[in-house]
């Protein structure tokens, strides 16, 4: 053998490099929590496989069931991790996406946000709303838990239950975002305290709190975290609208007035946006003041606008989707597509979730112009999580296959699993 020929070899195996071997392929995406990251954007920038020019092949690869069906679910190296709502025991479970074997399930006994809940995972950890019951058995209390993302294994949770009616409640789902966990909590009792809390993604110890006050000061929208700040709903006094407070401290930096605190936030590029619910509104505000930026009238929800490209997403309580210049708020598309949640955004591709016995479950559009390039079989389903789209495969909740179905562009479908 040549001496370069034995040197080259020898450098490649000292380097931990296999001679002839096919390069190393990056480590896959996740979609660690609902709305794909801390400022809900929607929009995975990394997919690179599924494209306005192939996703009309979408086929299904695996269906599984879920006990009572998804409202919320994430994915994170590999793993699928579902909040099912079940009939009298709500559930989490972890499920292989790429196969959808479970892997393992346990009991959470939490079942509100039906349709607007999230769940994250963090380092080795998902977290997800839980429920426990008082000592005297008569009721329950709301709490937020830090779970093995090998096992289930419950490894903290938070909660200030009071033995009282109504009792502690998680008032507003949670965030991850930097090490730690953010969502609102209400003490229970008829004037109970409500308040934003931080809690360490590791111990669930807590960091700092923000109490907005009594009885529905705190909103039920899921917080966003960005720009050294949390974004969140609150009210009282006559105010209700978005609240900023301080990441390291919890300390108020500002807030803003819609009338409302029914309505969904996103933060994206220094922009808070926010679908103001009742008050008929999409609004962009500067992050860093809540100074108004541009404001669109529209038949605005509650559920967080979804931001790609320099474009806004916006879906209305009326099932219309509208695409908005993010600068300026200007309409470039208006389309009814029986939407029902956020939209998830990926590589030019919007997916939408939809409803209604004579709509598929999810369907693909161009995110440039509207048009219609994939659906997946009727009927839509009763839950609405966004979908997830991450390393060539769509991720949506659909009853018609099982629960949690995955599809890709190659077949050959394992047969749908049902609980």
């Amino acid at each position: 053998m040549a001496s370069w020929l034995r040197r080259a070899m020898w450098l490649g195996l000292a380097c931990g490099v296999a001679v002839g071997a096919a390069p190393v392929r990056g480590a896959p995406v996740n979609w660690a929590q609902t709305y794909y990251d801390a400022g809900h954007s929607g929009y995975n920038p990394k997919e690179a496989t599924l494209s306005t020019a192939n996703v009309s092949g979408l086929q299904l690869l695996w269906g599984q069931g879920v006990a009572g069906g998804v409202t919320s679910f994430v994915l994170d190296a590999g793993t699928i991790y579902a909040q099912g709502q079940g009939t009298t025991v709500p559930v989490l479970a972890a499920i292989d996406a790429a196969t959808g074997s479970t892997l393992w399930t346990i009991t959470t006994s939490y079942d509100a946000f039906t349709n607007g809940g999230t769940v994250a995972t963090g380092g080795k950890l998902v977290f997800a709303g839980c429920s426990f019951t008082d000592p005297g058995g008569s009721t329950s209390y709301d709490a937020v838990c830090g779970y093995k993302k090998s096992n289930g294994a419950l490894v903290w949770h938070f909660a200030n239950p009071c033995n009282c009616l109504p009792e502690a409640a998680l008032f507003a789902p949670l965030v991850y975002a930097d090490g730690a966990v953010y969502f609102g909590y209400a003490n229970g009792g008829a004037g109970g305290t409500e308040y934003l809390v931080a809690a360490d993604a590791k111990t669930g110890s807590v960091l700092w709190t923000h109490v907005t006050g009594g009885p529905n000061t705190m909103g039920s929208a899921a917080p966003v975290v960005g720009n050294g700040m949390v974004y969140f709903t609150c009210g009282g006094n006559g105010f209700s609208g978005v609240c900023a407070v301080s990441q390291t401290d919890g300390s108020l930096l500002w807030t803003a007035n819609f009338g409302t605190g029914t309505m969904g936030l996103t933060l994206a590029k220094n922009v808070l946006y926010v679908n103001a619910g009742y008050a008929g509104e999409v609004a962009a505000l500067n992050a860093t003041t809540g100074t108004s930026l541009w404001s669109f009238a529209m038949n605005s929800s509650a559920d967080p606008v979804s931001v790609a490209k320099n474009v806004v997403y916006a879906t209305g309580s009326d099932g219309y989707v509208h695409a908005l210049k993010a600068s300026t708020g200007t309409q470039k598309w208006s389309l009814y597509l029986a939407s029902e949640s956020s939209v998830s955004l990926a590589n030019g591709v919007l997916y939408d979730t939809q409803q209604g016995a004579n709509n598929p479950a999810t369907a693909a559009y161009d995110a440039a112009t509207g048009s219609l390039l994939w659906s997946s079989p009727l009927p839509a389903s009763t839950l609405h999580p966004p979908q997830i789209v991450a390393n060539g495969t769509l991720y949506i909740t659909d009853a018609a296959c099982g629960a949690v179905c995955a599809y890709g562009l190659t077949g050959g479908a394992a047969v749908p699993k049902r609980q």
